[in-house]
């Protein structure tokens, strides 16, 4: 080879210059760029490149190629790394691998000390008044008082009546979220119907009730809001909190000295902070865990006078506290508009099933748009919506001379003797006491402060961890013998009862476990229904005392305790 040779073959190795490069772009590039005039927009980024190009085409260059590098990264790199890590087995050593396979339990497994707990009852046929138990067959009729359809609804001509209309019309589901296609006329009409009977300017729906503090709270509360909360809230607010991520400051349960200190402590820091935060007071109209009333009163003037918003749980009040059953605003004569947001259930006083809240029109719009368990949940079967309806005319429609439904007249005139009447019988005993307010559809029965003592029995049960952080605990409460020999004790009253006078009672029944705030001891609890006459309530109320006395009688010592538990776990 010749030295001219040598040097041209070794000339044509030398990579591009700068000038070939823009050569080329010029050639090719630009050629298909053109074809991005025929595409919508596309005149706009081709005109971008071109300017671009012409002020410095190195740098158009570097960012065609970053554009094709991080496409190939995104769309390829994936499925090199599945198929990198994809790993072939044979049939055999498939099924060796899913017969050696242990899967991981969902739950925890049932105790000894748990047990007793699965055996529950199982109501045959209609849940009204009177009830046929499965596990009973020797009880040809119960008198219910463990239900909340304390106004006996479920067994009414017309509640079933419509009903039936619906489901023959519309089926038994709504087959869609709201806000597409599940809306149907029927749950129109019942928002405007709770409207009308709460005198608010509006009202939502949701399919569930225990959901619906978990997405109202959050619609409103957000990270950086602050919420001062009752402690004795249920659990629906506790989740609702914490989903939420909104700060959290508690006030001792009821107590409105406590509150007034906390919101006084807290006008200090809020003043100095911008922008302003959201701020709302929370509580129950009616506690489900104590029976006890809120002192609205108190609790509205003080969110007015520190420029608070106030949520009020009207689920166990609705339908059962005030003339029209219109919940604690009514029987305090407070205005509904004192109350920016409203929460309650059509599953009680309704029978029904469902939750609802009502407001003023812009804060019911805004949870139709930002609401989860409304936006992405089935809508109401239209039958429970056409039974709430018919629940709030049959409460309204027959009214007494001094405009109290008769309904909850008769509700009222039972609260009033069954209290009074258990009031003087326990009034001797050394077990037990009532706890709970006088207006509550649900006596809470708990044994006195002496008896505890005694037994060497806590007051609250559970971590204190979200009321004095306000925030949740990382791990759940353990199992706690002395909480669930308390429930047992109990059960066995209810048992006694049911066995004796052929009335069925209730218990506390929560799910210790998951709860988040100190726990109350259990309670026993009597539901009140109106389709019990007074003669059967009566004749239950004068037996209780004899049954609670031969059962605790037994247990009166932390001795007896520890024979009542092995007596538990042989159960």
């Amino acid at each position: 080879m010749s030295t001219i040779e040598t040097v041209t073959a070794t000339t044509t190795a030398i990579p591009p210059t700068a000038e070939l490069l823009e050569a080329a772009f010029r050639k090719y590039v630009l050629r298909y760029l053109n074809l991005l005039d025929r595409v919508p927009g596309g005149a706009v980024l081709l005109r971008y490149i071109k300017s671009s190009y012409r002020d410095d085409p190195i740098r158009s260059l570097i960012e065609f190629s970053l554009v094709i590098f991080a496409a190939t990264y995104f769309f390829s790199s994936k499925k090199k790394e599945n198929r990198r890590d994809l790993l072939t087995l044979s049939k055999r050593e498939i099924d060796e691998l899913i017969e050696d396979w242990q899967p991981a339990p969902l739950v925890e497994p049932v105790t000894e000390a748990e047990k007793w707990r699965l055996e529950d009852m199982v109501v045959k046929g209609e849940n009204s008044s009177h009830i046929s138990i499965v596990q009973h067959p020797e009880i040809p009729s119960a008198v219910n008082l463990a239900g909340t359809d304390f106004l006996n609804l479920n067994a009414d001509q017309r509640m079933k009546d419509a009903a039936r209309q619906t489901i023959n019309s519309a089926g038994v589901g709504a087959c869609g979220p709201p806000n597409f296609y599940g809306t149907q006329d029927a749950h129109v009409r019942l928002e405007e119907d709770l409207a009308r009977y709460l005198n608010t300017e509006s009202a939502i729906l949701y399919g569930q009730d225990l959901v619906t503090a978990g997405s109202v709270i959050p619609a409103f509360l957000k990270r950086g809001d602050l919420a001062v909360v009752d402690s004795g809230v249920n659990q629906a607010i506790q989740k609702a909190l914490i989903v939420s991520r909104c700060d959290i400051v508690w006030y001792k349960h009821n107590d409105i000295d406590h509150l007034e200190q906390v919101l006084g402590e807290l006008q200090g820091v809020l003043a100095n902070q911008k922008p302003l935060r959201r701020r709302f007071i929370i509580t129950e109209g009616l506690f489900a865990y104590s029976g006890e009333l809120a002192k609205l009163p108190a609790i509205v003037a003080l969110k007015n006078k520190y420029k608070y918003r106030l949520f009020l749980d009207e689920t166990l009040s609705i339908g059962t506290i005030g003339k029209l059953g219109r919940g604690v605003c009514e029987h305090f004569d407070i205005d509904r508009d004192e109350i920016s947001i409203t929460i309650g259930s059509l599953a009680n006083a309704f029978s029904s099933s469902g939750g609802f809240c009502a407001g003023v029109e812009p804060m019911i719009h805004h949870q139709r748009i930002n609401s989860n368990a409304y936006v992405f949940s089935a809508a109401l079967p239209p039958y429970s919506a056409r039974v709430g309806s018919e629940a709030i005319k049959l409460i309204s429609e027959d009214v007494t001379g001094d405009g109290e439904s008769r309904l909850l007249q008769v509700l009222h005139q039972l609260l009033r003797q069954a209290y009074d009447k258990l009031t003087d019988n326990l009034k001797d005993s050394k077990y037990f006491e009532v706890k709970s307010s006088r207006w509550s559809p649900i006596i809470h029965l708990g044994f006195k402060d002496e008896y505890r003592n005694v037994l060497e029995l806590p007051e609250v049960y559970g971590n204190n961890v979200l009321l004095t952080t306000g925030k949740p605990s990382k791990k759940q409460n353990p199992f706690n013998v002395k909480y669930t020999l308390e429930c047992y004790i109990l059960q066995k009253i209810i048992n006694a009862t049911l066995s004796k006078d052929h009335v069925l009672l209730n218990r506390t029944r929560i799910v210790y476990e998951q709860e988040n705030l100190p726990v109350l001891s259990p309670r026993l609890l009597i539901h009140l229904n109106i389709g019990v006459t007074w003669e059967e309530l009566s004749a239950v109320l004068d037996d209780l005392p004899s049954v609670m006395n031969a059962i605790c009688k037994e247990v009166e010592s932390p001795a007896d305790l520890d024979r009542l538990y092995n007596e538990m776990i042989s159960q």
